[in-house]
């Protein structure tokens, strides 16, 4: 944020701010998203920030493509850890831009799918933003809940509902100018792809677009200790096991009063807070919430829970997906906190967390990571691959998708394994390739799927975005 002069006019400052961007862009190489009023009640105005160079020595973004196919052909994970990492640490660097008094991280200055939904309806591209994009409740659990409905299969044991937990989906600086400069949200674009009796499909996102929706746990003001529920890995036997189901949890001292770096141990249902399970709020990547932010918070949830959420409650970030245009089929890496950041519970591993870059700081070392380059070993090409003799590769949020059970998937027989039916084998790079513009919602757990799978015919493939999908603009 560049605080504005006594005097100075609102237009010459808008033309600064503009040329900024411009200048800083210029220098770095999922039912609709509701559209509300997201200028802050106090005005600032935050330019997105491009992923920086991070310094860690052979990282760049955008890596050459040929470069990580070769990875995927040696099936070389470690570097694709450490490629992930690199990326996590450009999200996590603190920027000069200023929110309320205190700076933002990269990935917090950039745009929301509802901030890039209102300037698309203006024609504006002018992607500045004067407030923290507006947490929403996720989608996959209302989508999980209408699939399962459909299917007539009863998942409430492993749902996701009644828990505090809440997303936002945004683009990069590139992938904020590829939406604007296509109008790719609006209704009869997107139908301007349709090839009747054949798959169409929307212009690919720039090499360097990155999209990402964390997951945040918002926390109450009054309380001096916050309870979170803490991922304590992947059951033994598959099922939906959501947050509700894991009795393990961890305690965040508001005060911030634990000795640094203690190994934790989450305690189950009815147990109050431990020395041994007690982290501090610095261990957390986390935000306080705003006046207008609790308002909207409110404005979701009042109808089952009332009106829980106050200024200054805090929003801890719990998990993040993040995606990149690196490939064809984009890279997909998943963060998500760890109690013990350096031995993580699946699908991350010790392995990962090895290779896990010294210049995070404190809070962003705290999170593991899982990986999904592929949907299956050994990779398979765009098209013509097959599900025969491959080993699974499972990647996904804990917090969002490890609820899903029988039923979210029951729109598609799983050609790798129809046994695969919950939220704890999935793939997240398997789920986005199904998404479309025709506003049809079909999960799959991991499997192969060919961009050229008869599915597609008679649908606008949307480039893997679900993104795209949730902030369809009706413009006709």
């Amino acid at each position: 944020m560049i605080p504005s002069k006594v005097g100075e006019s609102w237009p010459i400052r808008l033309v600064s701010l503009v040329a900024l961007y411009l200048f800083l862009t210029s220098c770095s190489k999922q039912q609709s998203i509701p559209v509300q009023s997201e200028q802050s009640s106090i005005s600032e105005s935050i330019i997105p920030v491009p992923l920086p160079d991070t310094g860690i020595t052979g990282f760049n973004f955008p890596e050459d493509s040929l470069l990580i196919y070769d990875w995927l052909a040696k099936q070389d994970t470690s570097t694709i850890y450490s490629h992930a990492w690199g990326l996590w640490s450009g999200l996590t660097s603190t920027t000069d831009q200023i929110y309320q008094g205190k700076p933002l991280l990269v990935f917090e200055t950039w745009l929301g799918l509802g901030e890039i939904q209102s300037l698309m309806k203006e024609n504006s591209l002018q992607p500045i933003k004067t407030g923290r994009t507006p947490l929403q409740q996720p989608k996959q659990f209302e989508h999980s809940a209408t699939l399962a409905m459909q299917a007539g299969v009863d998942t409430t044991a492993g749902a996701n509902f009644g828990t505090n937990f809440w997303v936002t989906v945004s683009y990069n600086p590139s992938a904020t100018n590829y939406a604007l400069q296509n109008q790719i949200f609006k209704k009869s674009v997107l139908d301007s792809y349709k090839k009747p009796g054949e798959i169409g499909a929307i212009p690919q996102f720039p090499s360097d677009a990155i999209t990402i929706k964390p997951t945040y746990y918002v926390g109450n003001v009054s309380d001096s200790y916050i309870r979170i529920p803490a991922w304590p890995g992947p059951p033994d036997t598959p099922k939906p096991f959501g947050p509700n189901l894991w009795d393990s949890y961890i305690f965040v001292d508001v005060s911030n009063g634990q000795l640094a770096g203690k190994p934790l141990v989450p305690v189950g249902e009815g147990v109050g807070p431990t020395p041994e399970s007690t982290c501090n709020l610095s261990d957390f990547i986390n935000f306080e919430v705003d006046a207008e932010m609790a308002a909207y918070l409110n404005k979701q949830q009042s109808a089952v829970q009332g009106d829980t959420a106050k200024t200054g409650d805090i929003a801890l970030l719990v998990a993040m997906h993040v995606t990149t245009k690196e490939i064809s089929n984009w890279t997909w890496q998943t963060f998500y906190w760890a109690p013990n950041p350096d031995d993580p519970d699946a699908p991350s591993s010790m392995t990962a967390a090895a290779t896990r870059p010294t210049q995070l700081s404190a809070a962003a070392a705290h999170y593991g990571v899982t990986t999904s380059y592929a949907m299956v070993w050994p990779n398979q090409p765009i098209t013509g691959g097959t599900n025969t003799n491959v080993t699974p590769i499972f990647g996904y949020n804990p917090f969002l998708e490890a609820g899903f059970g029988k039923g979210t998937f029951n729109k598609r027989v799983n050609q790798l394994n129809p046994n695969y039916q919950y939220g704890v084998q999935t793939n997240c790079m398997s789920c986005h390739a199904l998404a479309t513009s025709d506003q049809t919602v079909v999960y799959t757990a991991d499997e192969y799927i060919s961009m050229d799978d008869p599915y597609f015919v008679d649908k606008v493939q949307v480039d893997f975005a679900w993104s795209i999908q949730s902030a369809i603009i009706s413009d006709q």
